[in-house]
């Protein structure tokens, strides 16, 4: 089991991305969310993005379903002296239920690829942009740009990590995957089966059409960022 990047061990909620990433993602929020605007940070873990733009100015709701991430981003808010609404949900169950709406909606740390389905992530990204403000928009990370080279290279490849405690298992005939650890580990299984966590490797294909198709325009990239920005289709 070779790997180049940590995001294949796990979906780490405090540190998702390795350094470089985090730095380029971190520079490009700053220089386009300012102060005042109204953020929503879907899966903002323990506050990685959400805590440095809330200090900044942003009026930022950040949600999670791990409640225990959510208590290390309130702590670390409080230590910036900075605040924001922390909510304990689920992404498209809430965006279906709250009246709220936003300048910028940040999708990164690797949530999107939680949504394995393509009807799941269509309707994740049409919640979202039916509470996008005109002019708003949503960002995700540069999956294809920034992981796919990787699997390319070999550096992805189904196997068993014994060092880590891990083991990487790939569907037959889809870019999804799942991790296993410690006592979910079976040499003798590798399917992915009803007890494992799909992830889908998101390629910039499958994006354009889960974008084209919730109406967004085709998602862009810009230079030295590591995301990917997708504006509703009009704006």
């Amino acid at each position: 089991m070779k790997h180049g990047h940590d995001e294949i061990h796990s979906l780490d909620a405090c540190l998702p991305h390795e350094s470089a990433i985090d730095s380029l993602q971190q520079a490009w929020l700053r220089a386009n969310v300012s102060s005042g605007d109204r953020l929503l940070d879907l899966g903002c873990g323990c506050g990685r993005t959400l805590v440095p733009l809330a200090r900044a100015g942003a009026i930022c709701t950040g949600l999670d379903q791990e409640s225990s991430v959510l208590d290390e981003c309130r702590q670390s808010l409080e230590s910036s002296r900075a605040t924001a609404e922390l909510v304990n949900a689920e992404c498209i169950e809430w965006l279906g239920a709250t009246d709220g709406t936003w300048d910028v909606v940040c999708c990164l740390g690797n949530t999107l690829c939680q949504f394995w389905q393509i009807d799941q992530a269509i309707e994740l990204l049409v919640r979202i942009r039916r509470r996008l403000e005109p002019g708003g928009f949503l960002v995700i990370d540069d999956i294809p740009g920034d992981l796919w080279p990787e699997l390319t290279q070999g550096n992805w490849q189904a196997g068993l990590d014994h060092e880590q405690g891990r083991q990487l298992v790939w569907s037959a005939d889809d870019a999804v995957f799942a991790i296993r650890s410690s006592s979910n580990i079976d040499e003798n299984d590798w399917d992915i089966g009803p007890d494992d966590d799909p992830l889908r490797l998101w390629t910039a294909s499958h994006l354009q059409l889960v974008a084209r198709i919730a109406g967004y325009s085709v998602p862009l990239v810009p230079k030295n960022s590591s995301v990917r920005v997708l504006r509703p289709v009009g704006d």
